[in-house]
């Protein structure tokens, strides 16, 4: 009996060891300092397009985010830091997009305005021959 109790103990200390080193690495969290700098290289992008013009309320919520997340990470509040900084990221790319969209609804409407201006001089060409 007692040479069994002997042999349960090193099956019992191996899970323990495993489940401690797996604590221990999902507790430290890095920095997200890849993500922060995409974050704000994204909302410097769309700062230097049309996005103000065309996209001001996403381009607003993506600065407030990147503050957020620099706030978070100087606290170092890295978790709170990574999903500011993801969200800024989203809300500056979908900025950058609906400016994009902007820009050509704009020269869309350009062309047909010309397009229409086009017809009536070749109708006005027309009826006076």
């Amino acid at each position: 009996m007692a040479n069994r109790k002997a042999r349960l103990r090193p099956w019992m200390l191996i899970p323990l060891l495993f489940g401690g080193l797996a604590i221990s690495g999902c507790s430290t969290v890095t920095p997200p300092v890849g993500t922060l700098s995409q974050a704000e290289l994204a909302v410097q992008q769309a700062d230097r397009s049309t996005a103000a013009s065309f996209a001001p309320l996403e381009l607003q919520v993506a600065r407030d985010q990147l503050t957020e997340a620099k706030r978070a990470m100087a606290a170092e509040e890295y978790e709170a830091a990574r999903r500011s900084a993801d969200q800024a990221l989203v809300h500056a790319q979908l900025a950058e997009a609906k400016a994009g969209a902007g820009k050509a609804r704009s020269a869309a409407e350009e062309l047909r305005k010309s397009i229409q201006t086009l017809r009536g001089e070749l109708e006005r060409v027309s009826t006076a021959r």
